[in-house]
C-alpha cells in the first residue's frame, strides 16, 4: 500500500493550489452562468423538479462541484446561522447580488471540486481488501478513527482514511486521507482534509 499512499501524496499538494487559485477566481468565474435541468447535467434527481438550476458555464465548470448546481449553497440550506440569515427567499429571488454571493459561498464550500474528480480514483469494480470501522462511526458523535483499502478492477489499489477526534464538547478534529470510497460518482474523489475547529453536530 506504500505506493498508493505516495501516490495520493504527490496529488495533495497540486490540488492544494488548485483550491487557493479556485478561492480567487471563484467571484469572477460565479458571474458566468448557465440554467439548466439538475438531472440532466448531474445525473442526480433534482431537489427541485422542473426548475432550471444555476451552474458555470461550460469552460468553467470543472471549478464546481460536478454533482451539485452551483446555487446548492442557498436551496439545499447551508450555513443557515451565517450570513444568509438575514435573507428571505424573495430578497434571493429578486437580487442578482445576493445569488451571486451564494454561488461564491459554495465554490469557497467545495473548491476545485472537479479537478478531485480529474485527479480521482477509478472505482469500477471496486473492491474492499481491508477495513476497521464504519461510515456510520463517523456521524456517531463519539471520537473514531476509520480505514479502508481496496483494489479496483484494473488492479490498482487504493485507501481511504478518516478521524474524527472531539476535543471539546462538539468541537472536534477532521481529517480526511485518500480516496472518498462511499460517494456515488464511478471516479472516486481525493479526500484531503484537515479541519481542527470544527463543530459537529451543528
Amino acid at each position: 500500500m506504500i505506493k498508493p499512499i505516495l501516490l495520493w501524496a504527490l496529488k495533495v499538494p497540486v490540488l492544494i493550489l488548485l483550491s487557493l487559485v479556485a478561492y480567487i477566481i471563484a467571484p469572477f468565474i460565479a458571474c458566468f452562468i448557465v440554467h439548466a435541468d439538475e438531472t440532466e447535467t448531474t445525473g442526480h434527481p433534482s431537489m427541485l423538479p422542473g426548475q432550471p438550476r444555476e451552474f458555470l458555464i461550460p469552460l468553467f465548470r470543472i471549478w464546481q462541484s460536478q454533482d451539485a448546481p452551483v446555487d446548492e449553497w442557498w436551496w439545499a440550506g447551508y450555513e443557515k446561522q451565517s450570513w444568509r440569515r438575514h435573507f428571505t427567499q424573495a430578497d434571493y429571488d429578486n437580487s442578482a447580488i445576493l445569488r451571486w454571493a451564494c454561488r461564491v459561498a459554495w465554490l469557497w464550500r467545495n473548491p476545485a471540486y472537479g479537478w478531485g474528480e480529474v485527479f480521482g480514483y477509478d472505482g469500477r469494480g471496486l473492491k474492499i481488501l481491508t477495513s476497521k470501522g464504519s461510515e456510520d462511526d463517523w456521524y456517531s458523535g463519539k471520537s473514531s478513527v476509520s480505514y479502508w483499502t481496496c483494489v479496483n478492477e484494473s488492479g490498482q489499489k487504493a485507501f481511504y482514511f478518516q478521524a474524527r477526534l472531539y476535543y471539546y464538547k462538539n468541537r472536534c478534529l477532521d481529517i480526511l486521507a485518500g480516496y472518498k470510497f462511499f460517494s456515488d460518482p464511478e471516479i472516486k474523489y481525493v479526500a484531503m482534509r484537515f479541519t481542527p475547529f470544527r463543530r459537529y453536530p451543528k
